[in-house]
């Protein structure tokens, strides 16, 4: 089976020994943007689409979602419903 490497956005989980996850490596528009620490809310911005690339922990798994950023926005969609949560 060949694999395809045509996608925008890819991830690659880093983890220890332990299978412990430690970091997560994005890459968007075809090119490596950087890493985001293991952690809930983190995240990382695209600087070619502006994509914000954010990082959902729950209890028992976890989620990376690629949110578009609007042209207005200054905070990641993460910062900005902790905010109007309070």
């Amino acid at each position: 089976m060949n694999q395809v490497k045509n996608y925008k956005s890819d991830y690659r989980v880093n983890v220890i020994n332990n299978s412990t996850i430690i970091s997560i490596e994005i890459t968007c528009c075809g090119k490596h943007i950087g890493e985001m620490r293991f952690k809930d809310g983190e995240t990382k911005k695209c600087p070619l689409c502006g994509t914000i690339h954010l990082i959902r922990i729950q209890h028992n798994h976890f989620h990376i979602r690629s949110l578009k950023a609007g042209a207005n926005e200054v905070e990641t969609p993460y910062e900005l419903r902790k905010e109007k949560a309070l």
